[in-house]
């Protein structure tokens, strides 16, 4: 059957329009063509990509299905929906379809991908991995693959293998804050401090405020002795985030390691007037233990154990507690 010219001349009109982002200037003229003719798969699918790019997910999966009623194994309509129900955060909807494109379209490493992610995101971490295995085999460099398999492996705390695919990932782009602050976080795992610090660093030299790569830092500063350098790098998190209460316990522990214990004790309680702490009140345990307010001491542990019955550092403190008091009481 000839196409019909100005159904033709309107095709190209509204992907041009579509290209250049003017949506309502290309819905008016992907909707005149589809007057004219209502099964035509270039109209069906510039549709559905229109919708699609705008958000309205099933209103674009409606054009898509007209289209797959026509031809079930047209590639663009089966991606399409799958990246609509991507979309609309059902992956198990998205894996359906674009199972269907790969069996017509295989080797496209960008669909694989995405239904490795899909995989993860279910939990499905065998599915997720043999996919992204493969998108590696088609295409080894392909960096969404080797992000999700790195991020796949971290996740699992299969560092080896997460840092291969890290650093592989890395020599072609070295600016990833995120990978950068992860392979640190592995090797500071590993008591690799100097490794770790190394990681952190460029990050922070990217992302001068990124709370993660700073945190690390920190951490890494703290593993090699320096205090207050670590002290420094928390602070600089905390004048971004005042209720951080992770950091605020951690500036607790830095100060109490230098025998401060007021301003020790200000990060600890500035913590618990936000929320429970179970670090925090380990803290204040610790310091009226010292200060022998053994009282206090117990009753910081019991407040602890109440919220996390078990809790080993909290027994661990509390012994100690026992232990002080009774020496005490014994003069």
């Amino acid at each position: 059957m000839q196409p019909n010219s100005e159904v033709l001349a309107l095709s190209k009109q509204g992907k041009k329009l579509l290209k250049q982002q003017r949506y309502n200037d290309a819905e008016k003229v992907f909707l005149e063509a589809l007057g004219i003719e209502p099964e035509n798969s270039y109209i069906l699918v510039g549709l559905g990509d229109l919708y699609r790019q705008t958000n309205k997910f099933s209103k674009a999966i409606s054009f898509y299905s007209r289209l797959l009623e026509i031809d079930e194994n047209n590639v663009f309509a089966l991606r399409g929906i799958g990246d609509c129900y991507r979309g609309l955060r059902q992956p198990e909807k998205s894996i359906e379809f674009w199972l269907r494109y790969l069996q017509v379209n295989r080797g496209d490493v960008h669909v694989m991908v995405r239904l490795a992610d899909a995989y993860k995101s279910m939990g499905n971490m065998q599915g997720a991995e043999n996919i992204y295995l493969e998108s590696v085999k088609v295409q080894g460099e392909d960096r969404y693959a080797l992000m999700g398999l790195g991020n796949l492996y971290y996740k699992e705390r299969d560092d080896d293998k997460a840092l291969m695919y890290f650093e592989k990932l890395l020599s072609l782009d070295e600016n990833y804050v995120a990978v950068l602050t992860m392979v640190g976080n592995i090797y500071q795992r590993r008591g690799d401090y100097v490794s770790a610090n190394r990681f952190y660093q460029k990050a922070t030299e990217l992302e001068p405020d990124n709370a993660y790569a700073l945190y690390g830092l920190g951490n890494c500063q703290r593993g090699m002795g320096n205090i207050d350098k670590a002290i420094e790098l928390w602070n600089k998190i905390l004048s971004k985030e005042p209720y951080n209460q992770n950091i605020l316990s951690r500036l607790g522990d830095a100060w109490l390691s230098k025998d401060d214990a007021g301003k020790a004790k200000y990060h600890y309680e500035r913590s618990l007037d936000i929320d429970f702490d179970a670090f925090a009140l380990i803290g204040l345990s610790h310091i009226a233990r010292i200060q022998k307010n053994f009282a206090d001491a117990e009753a910081c542990c019991n407040r602890v154990l109440r919220e996390k019955p078990g809790f080993e550092r909290a027994l661990e403190e509390l012994s100690l507690v026992l232990i002080d008091k009774d020496r005490a009481a014994k003069g």
